[in-house]
């Protein structure tokens, strides 16, 4: 047992020793404006864009690599064909991986790829009926960002990330372009 627990204290030892210094936790918050790719044939007003959010928590192990876990606020979508009124009101959890690579002193991209739990509300009503329902699908996930660094502790990033919105089996790609800032610490 002793061979077993000094093998596994030596691994970890040669990699804390290979860590780069750089390895912090960091929160993300971002805003900007979302749309939902949907098909509103026959509807009389339609309208896909909203404003949303996002708020991510991650961890760089340095190198460029994090692992990431964030909320998504995606805004709303709402269409009409004079009898009918639905409102289309997507959120998602992620967890992810994300890589930062340098362009400069100051200047970098983010690539993120994960798995995002999306919940997808819908209220309709018809006259004086009206229900809601919801559903929760599992979606890939991808984001890309370009930021700026303003210290070493707080970047600026402009981004965009995307997934998958389902409801009772018609799906529909939801994107947020987001300005924000990063915090380390």
């Amino acid at each position: 047992m002793k061979k077993y627990a000094l093998v596994i204290a030596a691994a970890l030892a040669a990699g804390a020793a290979q860590a780069d210094d750089s390895a912090r936790a960091y929160v993300t918050v971002a805003g900007g404006s979302t749309h939902l790719n949907l098909d509103c044939t026959g509807a009389t007003s339609c309208d896909k864009t909203d404003t949303g959010g996002k708020i991510v928590g991650g961890y760089s192990f340095g190198n460029g690599f994090s692992l990431e876990a964030g909320y998504w606020s995606l805004g709303k979508a709402r269409g009409s064909d004079g009898t009918l009124a639905a409102t289309i009101k997507p959120t998602a959890f992620t967890v992810g991986g994300a890589f930062a690579l340098p362009l400069g002193n100051e200047w970098g991209m983010n690539f993120r790829l994960g798995a995002a739990q999306v919940k997808t509300k819908v209220d309709a009503s018809a006259g004086s009926i009206s229900r809601s329902r919801s559903e929760n699908n599992t979606q890939v996930y991808a984001g890309v960002g370009l930021t700026y660094a303003i210290s070493q502790a707080v970047k600026l990033e402009f981004g965009v990330d995307s997934t998958q919105v389902e409801f009772a089996s018609e799906k529909g790609t939801q994107r947020l372009i987001s300005v924000g800032a990063t915090f380390a610490f």
